[in-house]
């Protein structure tokens, strides 16, 4: 459901590079015009109340019992995601995740239709970090965490004029740029480096992937139940990340030693817009146990 109020805030942009939006899930008519009316959604949402159209895709969640989740309708869910057509009806891209409560986040979904990688928002957590050789700006596309909805943390790198960063691939000698990232409750997934550029040593015979420019890394990062609870309201009101980048800067005369260049950002957590019911369902879930 946080997923459909973030996509209705970003529908014009969506509307504007050319894409309809349409939501399809098991919920009755009426449960879905309540939700639409309740948060102001202006797209179709499509009630497939048998899930005859979620299996005839073959995305109805498995890994859920007819007997489980009676009062939450969680029998016949599909498994969460979205698929992107083109103009012909044609997929050209999906995304779907196995845990029923995780989807991308709207301003992620949004640029990854689009391909780009947007400026930080007015109200995005921006941290800088410069040094001789290399300054990074980093900030997430959403202005807060919300459980299990993935967003994109953003890492831009400015290498100085003259100076390069190995890439992956480089060999054993040289020391490759790379995030290692931390933070409790927080799953990070792979970064995203762009291609690099080919460097040939004459000198040493060989050629090796560099990075020079300004370059632009993403990586996915996501809220967990560790910190964050569904029905159980928020147990604190933020969240930090450490990101730490590892380079070697060079130029055409010097190598540098491996460095080290760290940043935090501490993000605000949001609770998700809940179907209604759910804190009620996990009180008498708690006073059972």
């Amino acid at each position: 459901m946080t997923q459909l109020v973030q996509l209705q805030q970003a529908l014009p942009e969506l509307q504007d590079a050319g894409y309809e939006v349409f939501a399809i899930s098991n919920d009755t008519v009426e449960r879905l015009a309540d939700f639409a009316c309740k948060h102001g959604i202006t797209f179709p949402l499509l009630a497939d109340e048998d899930s005859a159209v979620i299996r005839a895709f073959g995305i109805m969640n498995q890994l859920i019992q007819p007997d489980e989740g009676k009062h939450m309708r969680w029998y016949g869910i599909p498994y969460p995601g979205t698929y992107i057509a083109d103009p012909s009806g044609r997929i050209i891209d999906k995304e779907f995740h196995q845990h029923h409560a995780r989807r991308m986040s709207g301003p992620a979904l949004l640029h990854r239709i689009r391909g780009d990688v947007p400026a930080a928002e007015p109200d995005a957590v921006l941290v800088d970090f410069a040094d001789d050789d290399v300054s990074m700006s980093t900030y997430l596309l959403d202005p807060t965490l919300r459980l299990e909805v993935i967003t994109t943390l953003v890492c831009k790198l400015k290498i100085a004029p003259g100076r390069h960063l190995y890439a992956e691939g480089a060999p054993d000698e040289f020391t490759p740029a790379v995030l290692t990232l931390e933070g409790q409750g927080i799953r990070f997934g792979e970064p995203v480096w762009p291609p690099p550029q080919t460097l040939a040593m004459s000198e040493l015979g060989i050629s090796v992937p560099v990075y020079a420019g300004e370059i632009t890394v993403t990586v996915p990062v996501t809220v967990t139940s560790e910190i964050m609870r569904l029905g159980h309201g928020l147990d604190q009101d933020t969240a930090d990340l450490r990101i730490v980048c590892t380079y070697q800067a060079c130029d055409a005369h010097t190598c540098g030693l491996p460095t080290d260049i760290e940043v935090c950002l501490t993000v605000p957590l949001e609770p998700l817009v809940e179907p209604d019911g759910v804190r009620t369902y996990i009180e008498r879930l708690n006073k059972q146990a």
